[in-house]
């Protein structure tokens, strides 16, 4: 809130404040200038202050964070996209520059680029900028698909997107004909270059070079820690080629140092040595390996040997040897094809495992405490299974609590899984440093000896609400409160709870509908969550949907809210809202919160 006068707070949250300073001759919850608020007389002094307070962003429920950045990178949780580059439907959308640029700016820090060879028989440029649209286009889209998976071609000869106006172009960017070279000298390469794309579906594709090119223009635009890029190479030799020459041209001031690690006793860097750095995560071919010609097809049912290739596809799915010039890029970050953690890969500091959320529940079935000492030291990435639509998505923490430092998830929507990644992150900079027992050298040796766990109390006495939701509807609020804990399957090595996505909370309360329109007043009501065993405040998060009550269809959201249960300030707060495209907002919720754990 930046509100700096009376006559901008509603009348439901001044009734309030006057109430809570009838209450108490001092809140001494509140440090802060004992300054009269600016006109207002009418007020005496512990009114004021309370408005001063509110007004700050010392009354924010979400704790600041001091970032510790001396640790090595795997001591973090990182936030991170899977198919970044779709915004919209992910069988018939639109790969486009722009989903890239709306992550960055909403502090992700590990995008995913899927890298497929260009198609020399587009003839002409559509703009893919924005996100997919009409009925016309749906339906569009779907004849196409149909038509693509029964012909089984796989890769569509939609167009592609030019370099966005918007955005600087480098000035060696080259003609037709040209490519540029490490050097910087120019050498005739194939007219056509690599193209981003969601693999056998209908989606429209954007070139690799525009993605590369909005990388570099917003990857620091937020934040200054690393970002990680995830490449999945689906190009030929030649392609790739064209590819180490854009990313050598657009980020060379970014790229990590070849000669700086070389070999495989390389120890990971520690996240203040790379600020401002740009990891690409790429997979690991040894150079003898890599002189092999020719692609390999592998079954889309097998594991996938470098990300996150959608295990529902039914096609298979072309695989290139990775050429020696694009695997050593992967300096800290080697993508290996995970089979067992004796492999000799898995003791290698620098490289990453990829596993679908079904493989690493699989692994954590067969050895829990294996999985995590493994993900102590060493660098994972989970990413999704199949398709996703907008309800469903991974739940982040329990991968979280396995200790995968990448839980790779969908951005395009917003869900109860975005909104816990962004309880996690907020205001970090998109790194996390993990809790002590997860950290590389802390005797910890599984889930259960890693975090201190109580029983918790936590109440939350709603007092007022105050610009809540679109100005142009009438509004009956209420508030859903959900808690997300750890389930004992996850410390004892069993399956997880709806096979790692969830929607909801396993613990749940609810008010009833406060007075009408956008600032209600809530009556005092609480929400309650009592006595609630085996609770560790650093991966538990609370959910909190301002949502609007509708007599004759499904009620919707308006706004909300989630915090990392250890973030959760105590006392007179106000919690800062989000709209349902994941946008901070003006509006906010005046409460009161109490919370207690007592560890066992």
């Amino acid at each position: 809130m930046t509100t700096t006068n009376p006559p901008s707070w509603s009348p439901a949250v001044l009734n309030q404040v006057r109430s809570l300073t009838n209450e108490f001759n001092q809140i001494e919850n509140i440090e802060g200038d004992n300054v009269d608020f600016p006109g207002s007389q009418s007020f005496d002094t512990s009114t004021n202050r309370l408005l001063n307070y509110l007004a700050s962003e010392e009354s924010n429920a979400m704790a600041p964070v001091a970032l510790d950045a001396t640790h090595p990178i795997s001591d973090y949780y990182i936030s991170s996209s899977h198919n970044t580059y779709l915004w919209g439907n992910q069988l018939y959308g639109k790969a486009t520059t722009k989903a890239y640029q709306k992550v960055l700016e909403r502090g992700c820090r590990c995008v995913e680029v899927d890298v497929w060879d260009g198609d020399d028989s587009d003839s002409d440029t559509s703009d893919s900028s924005g996100e997919s649209g009409s009925d016309n286009e749906k339906e569009g889209g779907i004849k196409k698909l149909s038509r693509r998976f029964k012909n089984k071609i796989g890769l569509s000869k939609s167009k592609v997107e030019p370099q966005p106006k918007d955005t600087p172009v480098s000035s060696s960017s080259p003609p037709k004909g040209e490519g540029v070279g490490p050097s910087g000298l120019r050498r005739t390469v194939s007219k056509t270059e690599p193209r981003v794309l969601h693999g056998h579906t209908a989606t429209k594709e954007v070139s690799f070079r525009a993605v590369c090119s909005t990388i570099r223009d917003y990857a620091f635009v937020t934040s200054d820690l690393p970002l990680i890029v995830s490449l999945e190479i689906h190009t030929c030799p030649a392609q790739q080629e064209i590819m180490v020459d854009i990313i050598r041209d657009l980020w060379a001031p970014y790229l990590v140092d070849l000669n700086a690690a070389t070999g495989h006793d390389v120890s990971l860097p520690t996240l203040e040595s790379l600020r401002k750095k740009i990891l690409i995560k790429v997979k690991y071919t040894a150079p003898e390996a890599a002189k092999g010609t020719g692609p390999v097809v592998v079954s889309s049912n097998a594991d996938p040997e470098s990300g996150s290739e959608d295990e529902s596809q039914e096609t298979a799915v072309k695989k290139s040897h990775i050429i020696t010039a694009l695997a050593s890029m992967g300096v800290y970050t080697r993508g290996c094809h995970f089979k067992d953690f004796d492999q000799p890969e898995a003791k290698l500091p620098n490289h990453i495992f990829s596993l679908s959320e079904s493989k690493i529940i699989d692994v954590h079935k067969r050895d829990h405490s294996a999985l995590f000492r493994h993900n102590k030291r060493f660098m994972m990435r989970v990413y999704p299974k199949g398709i996703r639509v907008s309800s469903s998505n991974l739940d982040p923490a329990p991968f979280w609590r396995m200790g995968a430092q990448i839980v790779a998830l969908n951005w395009q929507y917003i869900n109860a899984a975005t909104m816990l990644n962004q309880a996690m992150f907020h205001a970090t900079g998109g790194w996390v440093l993990k809790p002590e027992g997860y950290r590389s050298f802390h005797k910890a040796q599984s889930q259960i000896t890693a975090l201190d766990r109580g029983t918790l109390d936590l109440s939350i006495e709603l007092l007022a609400g105050q610009d809540i939701g679109p100005a142009d509807k009438k509004l009956n609020l209420y508030v859903r409160s959900e808690l997300h804990i750890e389930d004992m399957e996850e410390i004892t090595g069993g399956s997880l709870p709806e096979g790692g996505s969830t929607k909801e909370g396993q613990i749940k309360a609810a008010s009833e509908v406060g007075s009408a329109g956008r600032s209600p007043s809530f009556g005092r009501q609480v929400l309650q969550f009592r006595a609630v065993p085996g609770v560790s405040e650093e991966l538990t998060f609370v959910r909190f949907k301002i949502m609007d009550d509708d007599t004759f269809s499904r009620d919707n959201l308006v706004a909300w809210a989630c915090y990392r249960l250890s973030r959760l300030q105590t006392g007179i707060r106000t919690m800062r809202l989000y709209d349902c495209e994941g946008q901070p907002t003006s509006g906010m919720l005046l409460v009161r919160i109490s919370k207690n754990l007592e560890i066992q």
